[in-house]
């Protein structure tokens, strides 16, 4: 069994390799949509700065949730059917430009993602959400997959065997 602490390892290492990341966001009427954000993880948050030209930003400020995926690429999997994975489901919460955490973020943004930023947060329709995990899953093959819950990686659980949900978790 693998313990909190590993799985933390794990996921956070394999969450460093990646500069964005696939959203998965739903109308008021359950419609759903995916699209992707360059995100930033800071004090067990993610952090993106979408324009509300996006459908999936209307979606957040509606339906305050999102789904997470860092997936790994086609060509450095091993195996198209069992490519490594790290999902979380979130509660979104826009952040005001007058507040610190606007303040604190953007800086973080500009010195990962460079000018362009300078050019976004000039623009009205931008806005920084941060998006908090409640439950998560990373798999890493065929009959490795974990659950667990929150950014502490809480009550790990080996997903599989068994029943049809957890064998369609891999």
């Amino acid at each position: 069994m693998t313990s909190s602490k590993e799985l933390a390892g794990q996921c956070l290492g394999f969450i460093r390799q990646f500069d964005s990341v696939l959203i998965g966001t739903s109308d008021t009427t359950g419609e759903p949509d995916v699209s992707y954000s360059p995100v930033i993880y800071h004090n067990s948050r993610f952090y993106i700065l979408i324009s509300h030209l996006s459908p999936h930003t209307g979606h957040l400020c509606q339906r305050p949730t999102a789904a997470l995926l860092f997936i790994e690429d086609e060509r450095d999997s091993e195996q198209i059917y069992a490519r490594r994975r790290l999902s979380f489901t979130c509660s979104a919460e826009p952040c005001k430009r007058d507040e610190q955490t606007w303040q604190s973020l953007i800086p973080l943004f500009r010195n990962r993602f460079g000018p362009i930023i300078d050019t976004l947060t000039g623009l009205n329709d931008f806005v920084l959400f941060q998006l908090q995990p409640t439950r998560g899953r990373w798999v890493t093959g065929f009959g490795r997959a974990y659950g667990f819950s929150g950014m502490d990686f809480r009550e790990p659980e080996h997903l599989g065997g068994g029943s049809t949900n957890e064998t369609s978790s891999t």
